[in-house]
């Protein structure tokens, strides 16, 4: 069941959807349906510290019921063992959250934003529950320089080793600013596998403007005057290492309270000078950004300074202020210019020449359309979604007939992904000319490509039940997963109730196999040689537009 733990923060509620009863499981009564009219159901159980299973006293339980508006029922408040309990209860299917000051608030057996919606009804258990809430664990530390004095104004990212989008990345979750003593906090953290980055800029560093020669022209790199103090630190990453491929991971338990120091080495500061060209539109020369891979995405450089000059009657920017390193220079074109790119290893001032450059990147152009033959959703686009999790995409309207057109695509590997605002479509067969395909995925290189894609609604809805030695098996992570398993956009899951219930929705028409696995929330299921396994134990699907797919069959919950 899908969580919405994020709305009930905003609105003070949270849903819980209904699945369509399957003939595997006899029919329970829907909310505010209670057998023969009486209110005679109960939910009860202990809140309990997942890292030591001590009960817990104190912790909020707030009790809610799927509907329209997603209902608060009721709220408890757990004495010294722990205890919280519902009376008087409708049959029906209920969600539970924890909250207790020191721990992550959560859901009944939450994963991935996942709980387990707790049935009520005849001849079921909903008592006995084990609400299990994560001790929050903080990792801090201090960041100073060569002298051991602090760096004030540094900023701190901590990034999270994560599977929720089904392939094993490094996610950026939290940034810090280090206060005057040079310390830093991540607090309310859950456990978890982590990486830190430091980035700063000595407070005594003193980059100065580029000097002119008595024509107003900038002069060049080696010509410029040098100070001693045009210094400059490079992204360290812990303990110490300036590059993201040598960084340590930290294990981070619940509970924990990690800590992390830095010691930045101020070096000689490089500049680059970049003869940029001129706008075709007369709306300015844009900046271009210096970029860095971190764990595998690109991200901006905010160390450095830029400012701009002339040359020869052309623009010329300086970066100055930057450490040593390899890095790529982008520049994305004002609309009707073209985007430009440059991979550069700086360990000496350069001069990179954009003025003169071959359009960086390849155009992607081509058209979609429904595998029905119906017309296109209106207000529809289309994205291009690095796979690195770099946070610049490409993406544009497509034309009533179908028709895009996406300039200077910089080369990567990319998820083609479509949406429009009140429909659910998904791609369900893509080709191209210029660039490999695997499902949705593109990899973008130097020519242009070709792409043509179909697309589907996704309108039906399949429930059905998971079970375990012949019982019902409530969290089980359960997965809907295409017959081409590289088309990532169609893979549907869900987590099963206390009654092994589960609901998909937006299925797209297509075959399928659904499986069903115990403790998976740690698999990497977007990739088919770790799915390979449970997918040849799963269930064959087959959808075919139906509005409502109850699984004939209980699906057999398989271990890791």
């Amino acid at each position: 069941m899908r969580s919405a733990l994020m709305l009930a923060t905003v609105l003070g509620f949270c849903s819980v959807l209904l699945p369509q009863t399957s003939p595997a499981s006899p029919q329970q009564p829907s909310p505010r349906q209670a057998s023969g009219g009486a209110a005679s159901f109960s939910i009860s159980g202990i809140v309990v510290s997942a890292a030591t299973g001590t009960p817990l006293d104190r912790a909020e339980v707030t009790l809610f019921v799927s509907g329209p508006n997603g209902a608060q029922v009721a709220q408890a408040v757990t004495g010294e063992n722990g205890y919280f309990g519902f009376e008087h209860l409708d049959a029906g299917r209920y969600q539970i959250q924890g909250f207790r000051r020191g721990y992550i608030s959560g859901g009944y057996e939450e994963h991935d934003g996942y709980v387990t919606g707790i049935v009520t009804g005849t001849g079921l258990d909903s008592g006995g529950l084990r609400l299990a809430l994560l001790p929050t664990s903080v990792i801090g530390g201090t960041v100073v320089d060569d002298s051991g004095e602090p760096v004030a104004g540094a900023q701190v990212r901590l990034f999270r080793q994560d599977q929720r989008n089904g392939e094993e990345t490094i996610i950026n979750t939290q940034t810090q600013m280090t206060d005057d003593t040079g310390a830093y906090e991540f607090s309310r953290v859950r456990a978890g596998t982590f990486y830190i980055a430091v980035t700063a800029s000595p407070w005594y560093a003193f980059h100065s403007s580029p000097k002119t020669d008595s024509n107003g022209n900038v002069l060049p790199p080696d010509q410029q005057p040098h100070s001693a103090l045009d210094v400059a630190y490079s992204t360290t990453f812990y303990p110490n290492g300036t590059d993201s491929d040598t960084a340590t991971p930290i294990a981070v338990k619940a509970g924990d309270h990690v800590e992390a120091d830095f010691s930045l080495h101020a070096v000689p500061a490089i500049h680059i000078q970049i003869r940029l060209p001129a706008s075709g539109n007369g709306q300015g020369v844009p900046m271009p950004q210096l970029m860095q891979q971190v764990f595998g995405a690109e991200e901006n450089t905010s160390a450095s300074q830029f400012v701009t000059g002339t040359k020869d009657g052309g623009v010329v920017g300086d970066y100055s202020g930057i450490a040593p390193g390899h890095y790529t220079l982008n520049q994305y074109g004002q609309p009707g210019d073209a985007n430009r790119s440059a991979s550069v290893d700086l360990t000496m001032n350069q001069t990179v020449d954009f003025s003169s450059a071959s359009a960086g990147g390849a155009d992607v152009s081509g058209k979609i359309a429904m595998a029905s033959g119906d017309k296109l959703p209106s207000r529809i686009r289309l994205s291009l979604v690095p796979v690195d999790g770099s946070p610049s995409r490409e993406g544009g309207s497509v034309s009533d007939d179908g028709s895009f057109d996406l300039r200077s695509v910089s080369p990567g590997r990319y998820d083609v992904q479509v949406g429009s605002p009140g429909a659910s479509v998904s791609i369900l067969q893509m080709m191209a000319t210029g660039a490999e395909v695997q499902g949705n995925r593109i990899t973008v290189a130097g020519q242009a490509v070709l792409l043509a894609a179909t697309l589907a609604r996704g309108a039906t809805t399949v429930s059905g039940y998971a079970q375990q030695n012949g019982k019902p098996l409530g969290g089980a992570m359960i997965v809907l997963v295409p017959r081409d398993p590289a088309l990532r956009d169609l893979y549907r899951r869900d987590q099963s109730n206390t009654d092994g219930s589960f609901t998909l929705s937006r299925v797209v028409p297509g075959g399928y196999r659904l499986v069903a696995i115990e403790d998976g929330w740690t698999l990497e299921w977007g990739r088919p040689e770790v799915m390979a396994p449970y997918l040849a134990r799963g269930i064959r699907v087959e959808v075919t537009g139906q509005r409502e797919l109850a699984m004939p069959e209980a699906v057999q919950v398989q271990t890791r």
